[in-house]
């Protein structure tokens, strides 16, 4: 499985840069811009073709891509003052290519005097080479190239096919067109995901689909099968069951349903409890033989026993299935637990904090520190701090207005999450910081946990990569699109560019501190890896 989700995970982010990176280099082919290269991938370069003017380049890092477009830096030229190069003439004595390796071929080689190979409001290009103490200048044509070996060459950078030379208007499109095309991905995506949704009952408490393993599978829920009444209180519609599950206390609850105009009366039922502040489920590990077959265990249990960890229980706490909780501290404010009930109570109580949760693992007694996500935290990114799950959803129908409706909802709530989740890392009251960031190694356990649900929840979460990527290439940060908007912003309102030299003094010194946060994010990733 390891080798399919690394293939998957190739994809979905190849997928991604792709389109991020054609946006880029549509716009600036539309512009004119000369492109060097378009390049998936970063690293050596494992496949080569050159079409035209670009180099098309696959690379062995599958993280990130990028458009070498004319006129990004400083000097484009390849060639200095006092250099020794070779160039190659046509039949009417212009330059047609600049010959940077002495191996190859040339028909005069001499030391540059001077040279203009960018020709400002096309002016003549030109290169002065002293060949036996005379000193000619060489017409060079606007469309030579640099030769490098036998089969690498690069085109030269006249100013018309320079980045730098375009219009505001042109270059703001190059630039946030590669955010764009990560928007309009997401959206394409969304309405494929929604074209497998159905439009929920919510008028109605009819079961459409039982989930594999869950409570209501356990006590032999059914598909048709309709909730009645759910701990003393009456179920007339999918709200209603809605609103009696978030307003529980107790992993245990009492219902009844019919089935085919029969009554059925359930009592003790204990239902998943997710506690999303402290990384807890009372929902055991599934058991399988040889057979793969699951084995007849009781899987949820409101005894103080561990079903499942994640998040920090998982990663700093480093909890497991199976361990029996003692007691939990919060601040000092120490409680003893017996039950799976008790643990609801200490975090319907206790909101945010540090944790030591004490706990039997094989007879012998341990201690998990770790702090808390708060339940504003949660909040804010649109979850609740304990979740009951009975494992059921409702009955619906297809509508075509839902469907439609449904991209643009979904992009909304996930900018929304992901706006939100930067919000937090710079809320000083909550103890969220670059340590919860996940990078590729983080994705890649995503992607293999999504890809276990199936294509549509792959396709969903590919749309919500693609929003994420887009979003935070357009923080205003020097090297990312953001940034380089910003410079051009500044351009607007002065009325002359930023100085070249400086603009790329910024961006280089952001490139290094960025590097270096996705060094640490990868770190701490593969830290919580091995811990899980």
């Amino acid at each position: 499985m390891f080798i399919v989700d690394l293939i998957v995970f190739i994809l979905v982010l190849g997928i991604i840069i792709l389109i991020h990176e054609a946006g880029h280099f549509y716009f600036a082919k539309k512009a004119g811009i000369l492109c060097h290269e378009f390049s998936i991938g970063m690293g050596p370069a494992l496949y080569q073709k050159r079409k035209g003017e670009t180099m098309y380049s696959i690379r062995g890092i599958p993280i990130g891509g990028y458009v070498s477009m004319a006129g990004e830096s400083i000097n484009d030229a390849l060639i200095k003052k006092e250099q020794v190069i070779g160039v190659k003439l046509n039949t009417q004595g212009q330059v047609n290519q600049i010959i940077l390796n002495d191996a190859l071929p040339s028909d005069v080689i001499g030391i540059v005097r001077a040279y203009d190979l960018y020709g400002k409001d096309f002016d003549p290009l030109y290169i002065e080479l002293e060949v036996n103490g005379v000193t000619t200048r060489y017409p060079v044509l606007r469309d030579a190239v640099y030769k490098m070996t036998d089969k690498k060459e690069m085109w030269i950078t006249p100013s018309e096919k320079s980045f730098e030379s375009k219009t505001l208007w042109q270059r703001f499109l190059v630039i946030f067109a590669g955010p764009m095309m990560n928007f309009i991905l997401a959206l394409v995506l969304f309405l494929i995901v929604g074209f497998f949704l159905v439009k929920p009952n919510t008028d109605s408490s009819e079961i459409d689909y039982v989930a594999l393993r869950s409570p209501a599978e356990t006590i032999g829920l059914e598909e048709n099968d309709i909730i009645t009444v759910i701990n003393g209180n009456e179920i007339n519609s999918w709200d209603d069951l809605s609103n009696v599950m978030r307003s529980l206390d107790s992993v245990s609850l009492s219902l009844s349903y019919t089935r085919e105009g029969i009554t059925y009366s359930e009592s003790d039922v204990i239902v998943s409890t997710i506690i999303q502040t402290a990384g807890l489920v009372n929902r055991t590990k599934d058991e399988q033989d040889e057979d793969g077959n699951y084995l007849d265990v009781e899987i949820f249990s409101d005894q103080p026993i561990i079903g499942q960890s994640f998040g920090r229980a998982k990663t700093d706490g480093r909890l497991q299935a199976y361990d029996v909780i003692q007691s939990i501290n919060v601040d000092g404010r120490n409680y003893v637990i017996n039950n799976w009930d008790d643990i609801v109570a200490v975090f319907q109580t206790e909101t945010s904090g540090d944790l030591t949760i004490t706990y039997l693992r094989d007879d012998e007694v341990l201690e998990a520190n770790y702090s808390m996500i708060s339940e504003n935290a949660l909040s804010k990114l649109g979850h609740s701090a304990i979740v009951f799950q009975l494992g059921v959803s409702p009955t619906g129908t297809f509508d075509l207005g839902y469907t439609l409706s449904y991209p643009f909802l979904a992009f909304y709530s996930n900018t929304r999450q992901v706006f939100a989740t930067l919000g937090l890392l710079f809320d000083s009251s909550e103890n969220l910081g670059i340590s919860d960031l996940s990078g590729p190694v983080g994705i890649f356990s995503l992607v293999s946990s999504t890809t276990s649900q199936g294509l549509v929840a792959l396709i969903g979460f590919t749309a919500f990569l693609s929003i994420n990527i887009g979003l935070l290439n357009l923080l205003p940060i020097p090297a990312l699109d953001g940034g380089r908007l910003v410079f051009l912003g500044i351009e607007a309102v002065t009325r002359k560019p930023l100085n070249k030299k400086l603009e790329n003094t910024i961006n280089n010194i952001m490139f290094f501190l960025l590097l270096g946060l996705f060094v640490f994010v990868t770190y701490n990733d593969i830290l919580k890896l091995l811990r899980g």
